[in-house]
């Protein structure tokens, strides 16, 4: 999902990985384990997106991006759950050394300054998830702007922002991944180490300090992964209040637009009750008028036919009989 060059450097760098720790690794992870853990997919490249786009629309755009950052955010979270995984057996393995041992106490150091590491690792879990989600969120933000109808060259600008982003969130995964790799690999390690001392009693470490020195050195990859997260959310913090903006623009103008409309609607039923109210439906039976409020309103309809128009049928029938009754009589008077 990245382009040739990302392809490529962490394809390299996690087949250096493999090979490093192939030795310690060999019988305690399974296939689906070291996709999990070592294989991150990371961000698509913006040429991807393009693409994307070029063959589903502008939602292919937002739905690669959106499932890419949440696909993300599963696998780190999987990490995580191997890494407290593999501690948890650890930490069974130590509680049940009693007697102090030499072997022993250098064990229970060394996974006490492992425990502290997968603390900060989960920690960092953590923000490296919710800022994938943010990243996810601006997306959906960027696609809200774009329906509302914000200017293409706008929409584009936006898209370039987020893609271009893509490269240094692909490296971030990749880093984390190396990071969290290699304390799993360390877990594995001291387990099979604290097996050792079960089957051969006192069995001195005597690469004890070079193995404290490793862990200790390991704190060189939180720092780089930490450098590109702070980058990263530094970007996404300004992102997403631009973005907020934006949408409150843009409501606002939905807003202005509704009242605009409400107002319309209003001025043209009260032109027709005006129009209406130049004929005199009393006088038109069969007909009705609408009744509304000062809002314009329907609030009620009138029925036609009690006023001078038929009065006036009623009076033309009397006379017309009245008539037709004094003839009546001079004739038969006659």
């Amino acid at each position: 999902m990245t382009d040739k060059t990302d392809k490529t450097d962490k394809t390299d760098m996690t087949n250096k990985e493999v090979q490093q720790n192939q030795q310690t690794t060999a019988n305690q992870t399974t296939d689906s384990t070291d996709s999990n853990l070592a294989n991150f997919t990371g961000m698509p490249s913006l040429e991807t997106l393009w693409q994307e786009q070029r063959t589903k629309g502008s939602d292919g755009f937002y739905s690669m991006y959106i499932t890419a950052a949440k696909t993300a955010q599963t696998i780190i979270q999987k990490n995580l759950d191997l890494l407290m995984q593999q501690a948890g057996s650890l930490n069974v393995a130590v509680a049940e050394f009693v007697e102090a041992d030499t072997a022993v106490d250098q064990l229970k150091e060394r996974w006490g300054f492992l425990q502290k590491t997968l603390e900060e690792v989960a920690n960092t879990i953590r923000i490296v998830k919710t800022t994938l989600g943010a990243y996810a969120d601006a997306a959906v933000s960027v696609q809200k702007l774009e329906a509302g109808g914000f200017t293409e060259q706008y929409i584009l600008h936006r898209k370039e922002e987020l893609g271009m982003q893509n490269g240094d969130l692909t490296k971030l995964l990749v880093e984390f991944s190396r990071y969290a790799q290699t304390l799993l690999d360390a877990l594995i390690s001291e387990s099979k180490t604290a097996d050792l001392i079960k089957k051969q009693g006192n069995a001195g470490d005597a690469n004890h300090k070079v193995q404290m020195a490793l862990y200790q050195s390991w704190l060189q990859h939180a720092f780089e992964v930490n450098k590109i997260l702070e980058g990263r959310l530094v970007f996404i913090s300004g992102l997403l209040e631009s973005l907020k903006k934006d949408l409150t623009t843009l409501q606002v103008s939905k807003m202005e637009q509704d009242v605009q409309e409400r107002a319309r609607q209003v001025a043209a039923r009260r032109y027709k009750a005006k129009v209406e109210d130049v004929t005199d439906y009393d006088d038109l039976e069969g007909q009705y008028r609408n009744r509304y409020d000062e809002d314009g309103n329907l609030i009620g309809v009138d029925e036609g036919g009690t006023g001078g128009n038929r009065r006036g049928w009623q009076v033309v029938i009397v006379m017309a009989v009245i008539v037709l009754a004094v003839i009546a009589y001079f004739v038969l008077k006659r």
